[in-house]
C-alpha cells in the first residue's frame, strides 16, 4: 500500500504541484481570512452563575456593575474643582447625546477622602452629584456600561468619544478595553512572528541537511498549508458558529508552520538516507515516501484526533480551540503527504548534490548496545522518571487567572490608566465584584443591610465596599435614585473592590471563598428569606476556569482513548502504546512544573493565564505521540530483521537525529510567540518550547528507547515476535553524510 502510494504521488508530481497552487489561489480568493470572534470572556459557559447574576442585575437594576470600560482621571495632588464639576455634569447629561450608541449608564466614582463612593446614575437618568463627596479628589474612575449587543470596538470608540468631554484624562482602561487593545497588538506583531518563524525554519533545515533547496521545499509546503488551512478554519468557524478567541490565530499559525516542517523533515531525512545507500534520485524519493508516508499519516491523525477530542468539552474555550487545531493539523498532514514528495520528485536531481556513501553497520555501535542493555536501560528509565517527577512537583504552586490588563506591556495606554486608577483606589476598582441579595423587602432591612456590608468589608482581600448607603452613610430607601437598591425594594447590591488584580489567581480564589460564605454572613447579619448571587469580571473568569478544569477529565480521557487506539493500530502491540502514552503524560507534567519554575524566576509569579496549560497540555500529548510514532516506527522496522536490542541500538540514534531537527524547528516556532508582548503568549512560548525540547532530548532520545529495550519483544506483542533468519545488514549513514 505504501509503495503504491509512493509511485502514484511521484508519478503525478507535476499535476500535484499545479493542484496545490490552484487550491491556494482558490482559498485566498473564495474563503474568508481568519479573524477572532472576540476575547476569552466571550467564551464563558452558558450555565455560569456569574452570567445569571449579571442577567439578574440587568433585570433588577437596569445594568450590571461589570465596568468593562472605564475612563480614568488623575492628578496626584488633587483634581481642580472645575474638573470634578465638569465630570459630574457630563454624567448627568450623557443620555442626551445620541452620538454614543449602546451606552446605558455612566457611573463616575471619585476617591474623595480615599474611600470609593459610587456617584450614581441609573439608566438614562443621572442622580447624585460629585460635589457631594467630601475631601480632596485626586482620582475619578468613570464606569461606562453598555448594552450586550455592543461590540468591543464600539465600546472602546464610544469611551474615547465620551473621554473627550472630560479633562485631565489619563486614559481608557478596563477588561473590554484590554481585550480590544490586545487584539490590536496581535494584529500588529503576528506578521513579525510569521517572518521570523520562516527564517528560523529555513536556517534549521538548511543547516541540518546542508542544502539550499531543502528549506525552500519545506517552506513551500508550510506556505501552502498556511494559505489553505487558516481559511478553511475561518470558513468552518463561520459555518458552525464557533467563536474563535483572538488568542487562537497565533497559536494556529505557529502550530501549522512547525508541524508541516516536522513532517517535511521526515521525508527529507528518508531521502538523504536512501541516497547514501546508493539509490538513484527518483528511487530515493519513492523509497522515502513509502517509508515516511504511513508514519506521517498516523502521526497527523493522532495530533488531529487529540486536538479534535476537545469537542467533548462543555466549556466554550476548549471547544473553540479544538476544531481549529484539528483542521490545521489535517491540512498540514495532507500537504506534507502529497506536495512534499511531489517537490522532492521534481527537485530530486538538485536537492542533495553530494551525499557521502553509507557504511554498513553491525548490530549498532558499542555505545548504543551498552545503552540498550537492560540494566542500563532500567537506570536510564529510573533517572528520567525521577527527574520528570521532581519537575512535576512544582505544579502544585501553579495559580490560574486571566489578568487581561496585567498581561499587557506596562507602556500601553490601558496599563497606564489602570496603574493610575490603582494608585487612587485599589487594583480591584476596574472590575468590582457585584454581590446581589434578592428577597422580598430586603431593601428596607436597614440594620441588617448595614451589618452585612460590614461583614463584607472584613473578608480577605476586600479593600472597600460600596452598598446602599454609599452617599448618606445610611441605607437609602428603595428608589430610582439609588443604583444599589432595586426599584421595588426586592433586591440590593454591593460592589466589592479587591486589593489585588481582580482577574489574577489570588482575587479569583478570594471571590470563590466569599461566594461560599455568603449564606452564613447573611444569616449572621439577620437577613432571612433571601438568595445570593455574585457577578462581575472576577466571578465570570472564575466560572470560565471552573468550566475548563471540570472538562479536564472528560477531555483527558477522550484524548488518551483516541491516542491509545491509534497507537495500538499503528504499532500492532498492546504494551508499547501504554508505556509510550504514559511517557508523554509524564513529560507534560514535568514541562508544566519547569514552566512554573521559569515563570517564578522570570516574571516573579507562578500564575499563568488559565487557558495556557490546558491548550499546551493537549498539544504536547498529541505531539509527543507524533514523535513516538516516528521513533518506535523506525525501531519496529528494524525489529523485523534484528533482535529487539539490536533494533533499538541501530534505529534509535538514526531516528533521534531527525526528531531533534524537527523538535528544534517546532520549539523555535512556538518560542517566537514570545515576540507578541502579551503575558499569555510569553507563557505559551515558554511551556511549548520547554515541552518540545524536553520531549525531544529526554523522552524520545532516552526514555522511549530505554523502555523499548527493557520490554523487548514483550512490548511488541502480538506483532513482530519473530526474528527473520539471516538478517540483512542495512547501511548506516556515515558521519560525513549526516
Amino acid at each position: 500500500m505504501a509503495k503504491a502510494f509512493a509511485y502514484l504521488v511521484i508519478g503525478l508530481r507535476f499535476p500535484l504541484l499545479l493542484a496545490w497552487a490552484a487550491a491556494a489561489v482558490v482559498a485566498v480568493l473564495l474563503l474568508p481570512p481568519l479573524s477572532s470572534s472576540g476575547g476569552l470572556n466571550n467564551l464563558i459557559p452558558a450555565g455560569s452563575p456569574a452570567l445569571r447574576a449579571d442577567a439578574s442585575a440587568a433585570r433588577l437594576f437596569g445594568y450590571p456593575l461589570e465596568a468593562g470600560v472605564a475612563i480614568v482621571q488623575r492628578a496626584p495632588h488633587g483634581l481642580p474643582p472645575s474638573v470634578v464639576d465638569k465630570t459630574g455634569r457630563a454624567a448627568v447629561s450623557y443620555d442626551r447625546h445620541a452620538s454614543i450608541p449602546g451606552l446605558v449608564a455612566v457611573i463616575p466614582v471619585p476617591n474623595g477622602a480615599g474611600i470609593p463612593r459610587s456617584i450614581s446614575v441609573s439608566p438614562l437618568t443621572a442622580a447624585g452629584l460629585l460635589g457631594s463627596v467630601r475631601g480632596k479628589t485626586s482620582t475619578i474612575v468613570t464606569y461606562l456600561e453598555f448594552s450586550d449587543t455592543t461590540t468591543l470596538q464600539q465600546q472602546v470608540t464610544a469611551a474615547g468619544t465620551y473621554a473627550r468631554r472630560l479633562t485631565d484624562v489619563t486614559g481608557v482602561t478596563g477588561a473590554v478595553a484590554a481585550q480590544y487593545e490586545q487584539g490590536q497588538i496581535i494584529d500588529r506583531d503576528l506578521p513579525w512572528v510569521e517572518l521570523f518563524t520562516v527564517l528560523a525554519i529555513a536556517l534549521i533545515v538548511g543547516v541540518r541537511f546542508r542544502s539550499l533547496l531543502a528549506p525552500l521545499a519545506a517552506l513551500a509546503c508550510a506556505g501552502t498549508a498556511y494559505l489553505v488551512a487558516v481559511r478553511v478554519v475561518a470558513w468552518g468557524a463561520a459555518r458552525t458558529g464557533i467563536s474563535l478567541p483572538q488568542e487562537a490565530e497565533p497559536v494556529l499559525v505557529v502550530l501549522l508552520l512547525g508541524v508541516t516542517t516536522d513532517y517535511c523533515v521526515f521525508f527529507l531525512a528518508g531521502m538523504r538516507s536512501r541516497l547514501a545507500e546508493g539509490a538513484d534520485q527518483l528511487q530515493a524519493v519513492r523509497d522515502a515516501t513509502a517509508e515516511s508516508a504511513p508514519i506521517v499519516f498516523t502521526a497527523g491523525l493522532i495530533v488531529a484526533a487529540g486536538t479534535g477530542a476537545l469537542l467533548v468539552a462543555r466549556g466554550g474555550l476548549l471547544r473553540a480551540f479544538g476544531p481549529g487545531l484539528a483542521a490545521t493539523v489535517l491540512v498540514s498532514m495532507v500537504v506534507s503527504l502529497t506536495l512534499m514528495p511531489a517537490l522532492l520528485g521534481v527537485l530530486s536531481r538538485f536537492m542533495f548534490r553530494h551525499v557521502a556513501p553509507a557504511r554498513l553497520p553491525g548490530p549498532g555501535s558499542p555505545i548504543a548496545r551498552f545503552a540498550t542493555s537492560k540494566p542500563v536501560a532500567l537506570l536510564v528509565i529510573a533517572a528520567c522518571v525521577a527527574g520528570l517527577g521532581a519537575a512535576a512537583s512544582a505544579t502544585g504552586r501553579l495559580g490560574l487567572g486571566s489578568p487581561l490588563i496585567g498581561e499587557m506591556p506596562s507602556s500601553s495606554n490601558v496599563a497606564e490608566a489602570s496603574a493610575a486608577a490603582s494608585a487612587g483606589f485599589a487594583p480591584g476598582v476596574l472590575a468590582p465584584t457585584e454581590v446581589l441579595i434578592i428577597g422580598p423587602g430586603v431593601g428596607s432591612q436597614v440594620a441588617a443591610d448595614r451589618r452585612f456590608g460590614d461583614f463584607l468589608r472584613r473578608q480577605p482581600g476586600v479593600a472597600s465596599v460600596v452598598g446602599p448607603s454609599v452617599l448618606t452613610g445610611s441605607v437609602v430607601p428603595a428608589s430610582a435614585s439609588n443604583p444599589m437598591v432595586a426599584k421595588d425594594g426586592s433586591a440590593i447590591r454591593f460592589a466589592l473592590i479587591y486589593d489585588s488584580d481582580p482577574l489574577n489567581a489570588t482575587a479569583i480564589g478570594q471571590v470563590r471563598v466569599l461566594t461560599s460564605r455568603l449564606p452564613a454572613l447573611g444569616q449572621a447579619a439577620g437577613l432571612n428569606g433571601v438568595s445570593y448571587q455574585v457577578g462581575g469580571q472576577t466571578a465570570l473568569t472564575g466560572d470560565a476556569i471552573n468550566a475548563t478544569a471540570s472538562d479536564l477529565w472528560r477531555v483527558g480521557l477522550a484524548i488518551v482513548g483516541v491516542t491509545l487506539l491509534l497507537l495500538l493500530l499503528f504499532l500492532r502491540a498492546l504494551l508499547a502504546p501504554v508505556y509510550l502514552l504514559a511517557a508523554s503524560l509524564l513529560a507534560v507534567l514535568g514541562t508544566l512544573g519547569l514552566t512554573v519554575l521559569i515563570c517564578e524566576a522570570v516574571f516573579g509569579s507562578p500564575d499563568m493565564v488559565y487557558f495556557v496549560p490546558f491548550a499546551a497540555g493537549v498539544l504536547l500529548v498529541s505531539l509527543g505521540s507524533d514523535y513516538n510514532v516516528f521513533v518506535v516506527g523506525r525501531i519496529w522496522e528494524e525489529a523485523r530483521s534484528r533482535p529487539a536490542r539490536d533494533a533499538v541500538a541501530v534505529a534509535a540514534p538514526r531516528a533521534s537525529r531527525a526528531i531533534t531537527t524537527a523538535g528544534i524547528a517546532l520549539a523555535a516556532s512556538f518560542g517566537l510567540l514570545a515576540m507578541i508582548p502579551l503575558g499569555q503568549f510569553r507563557q505559551m512560548a515558554i511551556i511549548m518550547a520547554v515541552g518540545v525540547l524536553l520531549d525531544t532530548v529526554v523522552v524520545r532520545s532516552l526514555l522511549v528507547p530505554s523502555l523499548v529495550a527493557l520490554t523487548g519483544r514483550a512490548g511488541m506483542w502480538p506483532g513482530h515476535q519473530r526474528v527473520k533468519a539471516g538478517p540483512r545488514p542495512e547501511p548506516e549513514l556515515s558521519d560525513a553524510s549526516r
